[in-house]
């Protein structure tokens, strides 16, 4: 073999490792790529549970029921919102606990607003918030 013949191969040899490498990198930057856009989409639908929760807790206490119902109703609402949205959906943990923080802040909020007005508070109610 000459010198000339061994150049060849050593670059050809090379030109396909750099080939191979490349192919991989390229796979797995997609995927992480993929997974990263569904990390951004999973916390725009977290901003989105955060800030829609409220609302749709005064709403539904407006419109009466029981504890159950209510929280199912926003349940239902936060769900249709996300899929309107084409956002995957955060965890029932997480939705729930927004809207148990949402409910406890109205609560504080209708409680202050009785104090100033110098109405009796519940009793039921204040139990409620002290939890």
């Amino acid at each position: 073999m000459t010198i000339n013949q061994i150049m060849d191969l050593v670059i050809t040899i090379s030109s396909v490792a750099l080939v191979v490498i490349v192919a991989i990198y390229t796979k797995h930057k997609v995927e992480i790529d993929r997974k990263a856009m569904q990390g951004n989409e999973l916390a725009k639908a977290e901003q989105l549970v955060a800030k829609t929760v409220e609302p749709l807790v005064y709403q539904a206490e407006k419109s009466g029921g029981d504890g159950d119902t209510k929280f199912t109703q926003v349940l239902n609402t936060v769900l249709g919102i996300l899929d309107l949205a084409h956002l995957p959906h955060p965890s029932s943990q997480f939705i729930g606990g927004e809207i148990e923080k949402s409910v406890a802040a109205m609560k504080r909020t209708q409680n202050l607003i009785d104090t100033v007005e110098d109405k009796p508070v519940d009793q039921d109610k204040k139990a409620d918030t002290n939890a």
